[in-house]
């Protein structure tokens, strides 16, 4: 039986996740967040842009969208899904521009940048980012011990 990267990432996170969430009543940005910033730990500028947008996106969700609209519970869910994905699609507009490549992000970019926002809003920015940053962490670290043995 042949284990992908990303199998094995999403299994040990969810788990590792789960057990970090049930201890500390902490949600590092999502269930499944920290399984996928662990397949691109090793490559800094797709995180920063996966941080960056996710913080493009809590801000346009909760200081200009509510100007124009009323928005709670899944509908700002999922306008924080929409802003994400068109804030992603322009990065990939302007990626031939960009100095870094972003093939990573393409794949991640996704759903990571909306979960986070959504876990900024529920319980602020700085305890979901260090949780978040955290929990990648110890997953990649069991990624590596993994492959060791």
């Amino acid at each position: 039986m042949y284990i992908t990267d990303f199998y094995m990432s999403l299994v040990i996170g969810v788990v590792a996740t789960l057990l970090f969430v049930e201890s500390f009543g902490i949600t590092p940005g999502g269930i499944i967040v920290a399984s996928y910033l662990a397949l691109v730990f090793d490559s800094p500028i797709t995180i920063v842009l996966i941080l960056l947008v996710s913080f493009i996106t809590y801000g346009i969700v909760n200081f200009i969208l509510p100007k124009f609209v009323i928005l709670y519970g899944k509908r700002k869910f999922v306008a924080t899904m929409i802003v994400a994905v068109t804030l992603k699609l322009i990065f990939e507009a302007i990626y031939p521009i960009t100095p870094f490549p972003t093939f990573e992000f393409r794949g991640i970019g996704i759903i990571v940048p909306a979960l986070l926002s959504n876990c900024y809003s529920r319980q602020g920015i700085k305890i979901t980012l260090i949780s978040t940053l955290v929990m990648t962490a110890i997953v990649y670290g069991i990624m590596q011990i993994v492959y060791f043995i």
